[in-house]
């Protein structure tokens, strides 16, 4: 069984000799990691019914995760398109949900957060607008999240004592999700994207690294830099139990496996004063990775947007994203 150590991914990120091979054992080694199966899970959907709106076909569907967990999502399409299309997984942050990302308002705009009293501003309908540009969005509650308690730090702390993580059994259902994209008669399976806003940003990442059927990924303020310098210099208290894996830095920082999956497209929406993800670390990300993408020959398939600004979805990142998707899918 092939494993992957510190020292590998080291020598390949100097290197930059990507080729599949590094690939595999990378996404190898952080399944491993998070105490997931290799193979490409099976899933067995469920429609409750669809809507048009807008020109839009709109499917309410779910499907069993790990621990007979019901998934909930939405599948969002041009009505009238034809033939199969790309596909863009869409993942929100810790107080959104699948409903805030298909609302008919496109934009910053006030949300209810389940079990809250009082509205916050948020990016809202984001899912839908990528349906109305021409592709298939699917808007999934992720685990932990909205109506789907207990909280995901708790679901995190238990699974642990069970030899589990928290971030795998989130992991576990996006891949299911991606099993039944690559199944459906009007998708196009080579044309996959995942990308998200904070929580999201962090599972689209980690998406990318570990399911060679994810094309390209674009996260947004997810937390993606250097967990290594995160534990040292951040705020540690600011990422809760499921984005800290257990044992990862025995065999790699988020760069060192970002540059054995490289070429594979790969965009980072990464303001400067997102407590999140500290320029610093972000810095060496992009110090580590780029070089992989140069000697690979496709140095635009890895693009950092590091402008000023805070932990944010603006329009800006939309539309930075929309373009991305636009050239890799």
């Amino acid at each position: 069984m092939m494993r992957i150590c510190l020292s590998l991914l080291l020598a390949v990120s100097a290197t930059y000799a990507q080729t599949e091979p590094f690939a595999a054992v990378a996404r190898k080694s952080f399944i491993d990691l998070l105490k997931l199966l290799e193979k490409h899970p099976t899933v067995e959907v469920e429609t409750h019914g669809a809507r048009i709106e807008e020109g839009l076909r709109i499917e309410d569907v779910s499907w069993k995760g790990l621990d007979d967990e019901t998934v909930p999502a939405f599948v969002v399409r041009p009505e009238k398109a034809t033939g199969r299309l790309p596909v863009i997984i869409c993942l929100h942050g810790s107080s959104g949900s699948r409903d805030s990302m298909v609302t008919k308002q496109f934009g910053p705009g006030e949300w209810m957060r389940y079990g809250r009293d009082e509205p916050h501003t948020r990016m809202l309908g984001w899912a839908r607008e990528l349906a109305r540009r021409g592709y298939i969005a699917l808007s999934m509650t992720q685990r932990g999240l909205d109506r789907r308690g207990p909280a995901i730090n708790t679901q995190s702390n238990v699974l642990l004592t069970q030899d589990r993580t928290g971030m795998g059994a989130v992991l576990h259902e996006i891949r299911q999700a991606v099993t039944y994209l690559s199944e459906r008669p009007d998708v196009d399976p080579q044309r996959i994207g995942a990308t998200g806003m904070s929580f999201g940003g962090i599972t689209s990442f980690y998406m990318w690294v570990i399911d060679d059927r994810i094309a390209a990924a674009a996260p947004l303020c997810g937390g993606v830099g250097s967990v290594d310098y995160f534990g040292r210099k951040g705020r540690m208290s600011y990422h809760g139990t499921y984005w800290w894996v257990p044992g990862m830095l025995a065999k790699g920082d988020q760069a060192d496996f970002a540059a054995a999956i490289a070429p594979k497209p790969l965009m980072l929406w990464a303001p400067t004063e997102d407590i999140g993800m500290p320029k610093e670390g972000v810095d060496q990300f992009v110090a580590k990775v780029r070089p992989a993408y140069q000697q690979a020959g496709k140095p635009s398939g890895f693009v950092v947007h590091q402008q000023p600004g805070k932990h944010s979805f603006t329009m800006a990142a939309f539309e930075a994203m929309f373009a991305f998707f636009d050239k890799n899918l």
